[in-house]
């Protein structure tokens, strides 16, 4: 094994090196943490409930289009849960006539309810379910279309007549709920800023995720392998060229091993080519279910975002909830939201 002899040894390299391998960013675990973000989400979820009446009254009915196990709707159900605030959740996830199904439940439901929690993705029906509703919104906005789409994802510009219908209908979609939520502190100002948004309408919980499923496994590493894990859906908010152009500088390490699970291939596949890239293992997809114990499997994982697109700066990923839930070391971006979080200097 070359330059890096063990495991501790590539563990203080990466450490020391992460700036110059994956841009600014640090190595962080639960000890780098300035606040309990479970605290301070139940803290503030009683601060926006009680806007709207008596918390211990206070019903809600909780609607989605996506998919039931979706990491936010997992942990607001939760905090919901823990915090003994009644609620009805109706998910229509890939049903056919999803939204149709929801209209439907929100017109037969609302009365027996206080506040409708529009869930993400509420942006293709949240106009349709004010049309119908009776009650307060609470809209968890999460993310901005038109910052999506335009930087994100960069498929539309901005400046294009549909970017600027973009921009207008996040506008028009704050515009008619009650109450808006973001997931980060940052993230929220980006939407006072941007979409010119009252501070006292305007909310954030952080995502967290479910500790009940990631958590601590025990298991059977390979002690000559320092495997370091990451995985999505290869946007391009996420950074993976860097983290592919990382790995080629690591290559020169025998005992190193990227294991990237997602469509990174498809997506990045001129770039997969021409660095003939030795030290990395793809896998196209895991279960969800089966996160936790891939998760396990490393040494080091990779929370990101490693992009530089202005988004990558005020959002916390998903995943590093994940990672740090499952006791794991995660390198993680040295910016804005995630110092909400995180001391770099622990």
């Amino acid at each position: 094994m070359s330059g890096l002899k063990n495991k501790n040894e590539v563990f203080n390299y990466i450490q020391n090196n992460c700036n110059e391998l994956f841009g600014p960013s640090f190595i962080a675990t639960k000890n780098n943490l300035k606040f309990d973000y479970n605290v301070f989400n139940d803290q503030e979820i009683k601060k926006i409930i009680s806007k709207f009446g008596d918390i211990k009254q206070t019903k809600i009915l909780y609607l989605s289009s996506y998919k039931p196990n979706y990491t936010r709707t997992e942990t607001l159900l939760d905090l919901f849960k823990r915090n003994k605030i009644e609620y009805k959740s109706i998910i229509t996830g890939k049903q056919k006539f999803k939204y149709i199904k929801l209209i439907w439940n929100l017109i037969l439901n609302q009365n027996k309810y206080d506040i409708i929690f529009v869930a993400f993705r509420g942006h293709e029906i949240l106009p349709f379910i004010k049309l119908f509703a009776r009650k307060p919104i609470i809209y968890d906005a999460f993310i901005s279309i038109y910052d999506t789409i335009c930087f994100d994802r960069q498929i539309i510009k901005p400046q294009s007549i549909i970017g600027k219908l973009l921009k207008w209908y996040d506008i028009f979609l704050c515009k008619i709920s009650d109450y808006i939520l973001l997931d980060t502190k940052t993230h929220r100002q980006y939407f006072i800023d941007e979409f010119n948004i009252l501070e006292n309408k305007i909310g954030y919980l952080y995502v967290g995720c479910n500790e009940k499923m990631f958590k601590p496994i025990k298991v059977k590493k390979d002690p000559n392998k320092f495997v370091i894990f990451w995985y999505g859906n290869s946007f391009p908010l996420q950074g993976v060229d860097n983290i592919l152009k990382a790995a080629k500088k690591l290559e020169k390490y025998p005992n190193i091993l990227f294991r990237l699970v997602g469509p990174v291939r498809q997506k990045h596949q001129k770039l997969v080519d021409k660095l003939k890239l030795k030290n990395v293992q793809f896998i196209d997809w895991v279960p969800y279910e089966k996160l936790p114990l891939e998760i396990a499997k490393a040494d080091l994982c990779l929370g990101g975002h490693f992009s530089t697109i202005p988004k990558a700066t005020r959002v916390v990923p998903g995943k590093v909830f994940q990672f740090l839930a499952c006791g794991q070391p995660t390198l993680i971006a040295s910016n804005e939201a995630n110092l909400e979080l995180f001391n770099k200097n622990k």
